[in-house]
């Protein structure tokens, strides 16, 4: 396949260009390449990078809800997002060891992927064995795992103790140890807060959990990675505070990744005010538009290494008539918009250059997550995992369009610029002018390599 004529886009710049593939390969990237085969004119589009999501729930089990898009349906709605590799996670329940939680999640996801995938391990506890049972992860190819600091009494939180004898090992094994950071006693104590004065409804869900709560906890994983020498990556950081804590603890060598979600950069709180307020319930919770104005600052000047969508797609029908913030489970399907949103919100404003958006939403994410070389770059050697993306069109989102079970998209309504219209994973059409075109069993488990410690400094 050569895809002649495209504007090349990676993290290190834009060019016209042609696009060989060979196999399952890129072989050649350049001006006036010659190959028999069929030919894509790809004038006029985007070539870029397939997307690298390194934080998606596609099929979430909380044990009291579970979200209405699976492996399937989630994968789908990728491929048509441009996705062509996303990190889920295998989360870990009481009585499991490691390689169990992990093999329990491969059988849910094995023959169910339209595009490639990855694996965090959510870890709870630490059973006895559990050293040689990290080495043996990370040689299964999870190199990865993440630490919830909240919903305590659920089957994600992980005491202080089980993180701290975590990241006193994570480093020189090869893992690299991701936290949802949020101080639970702040948020316990602020929801009682509220409950008592009789405000209960989603208007208040995020003063319910205020970002004090999550510069806390931010703090404290800063302090564990100091103390032990062992990388940290802070998923979805709502507050400009957590990110000025992380920018600072780099300067002073701290090996800390910043990672933030679309929904903080193009939504605010003033959402749950709303109506239909249900549609923006997720954690942590959307901030003011001063907050969300100051996360672009800090995204303009490279304070943030890496985006993820945070796809979490529950069923709004699930929502409808409970106006209770203890009484949803949070969590909004965004796997399919994040390039859209990126490049509406961020290239066409100005905001970020293309390869900006390249670097945050493909380069960076494969490089932390041990998928580079493979993933994550427009040259020979690497998987040809391309989109071609039409910058042209423009539109008002409507959830209709999207692939998500879930029935809604927070961000129906935003006027969109540019659309996917082609995504290609490993030299194979996945998606085409709309339509999902590739085969359910066709996404293959990436073995992840060790956390390498120069991706800390992207």
């Amino acid at each position: 396949m050569l895809l002649r004529g495209g504007r090349v886009v990676t993290a290190g710049g834009e060019r016209t260009a042609d696009v060989l593939v060979e196999g399952d390969k890129i072989v050649e990237v350049g001006p006036d390449v010659h190959a028999d085969g069929p030919v894509v004119d790809a004038s006029g589009l985007l070539v870029l990078p397939g997307i690298v999501d390194p934080h998606t729930h596609l099929l979430l089990d909380t044990g009291t809800a579970r979200t209405a898009d699976d492996f399937s349906s989630g994968s789908a709605s990728a491929a048509a997002g441009g996705v062509t590799t996303y990190l889920d996670f295998a989360p870990q329940l009481r009585s499991q060891t490691f390689a169990e939680a992990l093999q329990a999640r491969r059988r849910l996801i094995d023959g169910q992927s339209y595009v490639d995938y990855g694996l965090h391990l959510n870890i709870t506890n630490l059973p006895p064995s559990w050293e040689r049972d990290l080495d043996a992860l990370v040689e299964a190819g999870v190199t990865s795992a993440k630490i919830y600091t909240t919903y305590r009494d659920t089957i994600f939180y992980a005491d202080d103790w089980t993180w701290y004898r975590l990241m006193q090992r994570s480093g020189a094994a090869g893992l690299l140890v991701q936290v949802h950071a949020e101080n639970d006693d702040i948020v316990e104590g602020m929801g009682r807060l509220l409950i008592d004065e009789g405000k209960r409804s989603l208007r208040y869900h995020s003063a319910a959990r205020p970002g004090v709560a999550e510069a806390e906890a931010v703090a404290r994983g800063l302090l564990f990675s100091r103390v032990t020498g062992s990388p940290v990556y802070f998923v979805h950081l709502s507050t400009p505070l957590a990110i000025d804590l992380v920018g600072e603890a780099r300067q002073h060598g701290v090996a800390a990744i910043a990672e933030t979600c679309p929904h903080y950069l193009v939504l605010d709180d003033s959402r749950y005010g709303q109506p239909d307020a249900a549609r923006y319930v997720m954690t942590p919770p959307l901030r003011d538009a001063a907050s969300q104005a100051q996360l672009w600052e800090r995204l303009q000047r490279g304070d943030v290494q890496s985006i993820g969508s945070d796809h979490c797609g529950f069923a709004l029908a699930d929502r409808e008539g409970i106006d209770d913030f203890t009484r949803v489970s949070p969590g909004i399907p965004g796997v399919e918009t994040s390039l859209l949103l990126l490049y509406s919100f961020g290239v066409v404003a100005r905001r970020l250059t293309l390869p900006d958006v390249v670097r945050l939403l493909s380069t960076n994410p494969a490089k932390i997550f041990g998928l580079w070389p493979r993933k994550g770059d427009l040259a020979p050697g690497f998987d040809a995992d391309v989109v071609l993306f039409d910058p042209r069109p423009e539109r008002v989102l409507a959830a209709a369009e999207l692939h998500s079970r879930a029935g809604f998209s927070p961000y129906e309504g935003l006027t969109l610029t540019g659309r996917v219209k082609t995504t290609i994973v490993r030299g194979q059409v996945v998606y085409q002018e709309g339509e999902v075109v590739g085969k359910p069993d066709f996404g293959r488990f990436q073995h992840c390599q060790p956390f390498d410690p120069a991706a800390a400094w992207l």
